[in-house]
This record gives structure tokens, C-alpha cells and sequence, in this order.
């Protein structure tokens, strides 16, 4: 089966949907790649920050690890964590001993708190960079089937006004209208399908991140708020 001699033979309408799918299909493939690209290059540079992350155990360690903390969402999301307990710890230096130790617990409280926002922040920043694109994924999926079967539908109504026409309902009459309609569906499960593997591939490897990092904040936050406890003690 020639796909390209039964577009030129098709009708106009069919044309323009074929036409449509393809730049999908194109368009697809060019995100597939991209994002590839984009979570290899992450990963790679997360890896990196990690390696030198895992031999800091301390606060001024961490501010130390300097060009690390800007080109990787750890790093950032590590970074937000410190400049928040930075400015929040110079809150509770300025004021001092005004307070007893139920202030101590309730200043505590609400720097962690600020501390593990801030970081989740950055964190759903980091997600929203790597779901670019997804949801056009997710549009073609569910667009390209549709697209295919209303030009099935389209060549099917043809042939049977064809028959109308002709006064005749014999195979040699049905047969050509019939297959030339059903291309259209054919075109459009080639563009789904493999969009559907694409998307499937990357939501799971974001989820799989957005996991990563939030056992990072976890991790960030324990210590940040044990260094507040011992700066309140």
C-alpha cells in the first residue's frame, strides 16, 4: 500500500486532514526529541550537584558549592532553602530575648514552615519547566483519532452518494471510496499512537522527579530547621 499515492488520489477534505496529522506527527516527534534532550541534560547536571552534595553536612558547606546551586533543580531548590534560613535566622537574631520558650517553639514553627515553602516553590517551578510541551502531547493524543475517523467518516458519506449517483451498489463501485476513506484513520492512529508512548514515557519520568525532589526538601528541611533549633537554643 502506497499511503503517499492515495493521499494525491484522495478528495480535498481528506487531503487537509492527512495534511493536518502529519504536521502532528512531525511536531510530535520534535517534542519527543526535545524532551529527551532536556531530561538528559538534567539528569546529567542533577548528578553532578549530588555527587558534591552528598560530602556537605553543613549549612556554610552548602553555600559553598557555588555555580552547583544555580544550573540544576536541586541546587536551586537547595539554594531557596538556604536564603530563606539565612534571612528568617536574621529575623530571630534581631529579636533577641524579648521572648520566653514558648516564643522560642512558636518562632521555630513558623521559619520552618517558610523554609519548606520556599523550597516547594522552586520545586513546582522545576515540574512546570519539564511538563512543557506534555499537554500538547496530550492534545494530539486525543485529537489525531478524531481527526482520522471524520475523514473516514467523510469518504464513507462520498461513496454512498457516489452509489446514490450511480444507481449502483457494486463492490468495483464501493470498494475504491472505502479504502481511500479509511486512510485518514490509518493516519491518525500513526500520530496518536506513538504520541501516547511519548507522553506516557515523560509524565512518568516527572513524576518520578517530582518523588526525587520532594525527598530532597525533606531532607533539606531536617536539617535547616535542627540548625534553627540550635540557633533558638
Amino acid at each position: 500500500m502506497n499511503i503517499f499515492r492515495i493521499f494525491l488520489e484522495s478528495s480535498l477534505a481528506a487531503q487537509i486532514i492527512m495534511t493536518i496529522l502529519a504536521v502532528f506527527s512531525v511536531w510530535s516527534w520534535g517534542i519527543f526529541f526535545k524532551k529527551l534532550f532536556q531530561f538528559s541534560r538534567t539528569r546529567g547536571r542533577c548528578n553532578h550537584f549530588l555527587s558534591a552534595y552528598r560530602f556537605q553536612q553543613s549549612v556554610r558547606e552548602w553555600r559553598n558549592l557555588g555555580s552547583l546551586l544555580e544550573d540544576n533543580p536541586y541546587g536551586r531548590i537547595l539554594r531557596s532553602g538556604i536564603e530563606e534560613y539565612g534571612k528568617l535566622k536574621t529575623m530571630t537574631t534581631r529579636a533577641g530575648q524579648q521572648s520566653g520558650e514558648q516564643q522560642d517553639v512558636k518562632w521555630l514553627d513558623e521559619l520552618s514552615d517558610n523554609i519548606r515553602l520556599a523550597m516547594e516553590r522552586v520545586k513546582t517551578g522545576e515540574i512546570s519547566v519539564l511538563e512543557t510541551t506534555l499537554p500538547t502531547l496530550s492534545t494530539f493524543v486525543s485529537v489525531s483519532p478524531f481527526l482520522g475517523l471524520l475523514g473516514t467518516v467523510w469518504g464513507i458519506m462520498e461513496a454512498f452518494l457516489d452509489i446514490r449517483a450511480r444507481g449502483s451498489a457494486h463492490i468495483t463501485i464501493v470498494a475504491p471510496g472505502i479504502s481511500d476513506a479509511l486512510i485518514t484513520t490509518v493516519y491518525g492512529l500513526l500520530v496518536a499512537i506513538p504520541a501516547l508512548i511519548f507522553f506516557n514515557i515523560f509524565r512518568a519520568r516527572v513524576n518520578s522527579f517530582e518523588t526525587e525532589l520532594g525527598t530532597f526538601i525533606n531532607e533539606v528541611f531536617a536539617k535547616l530547621r535542627k540548625e534553627l533549633l540550635r540557633h533558638e537554643n
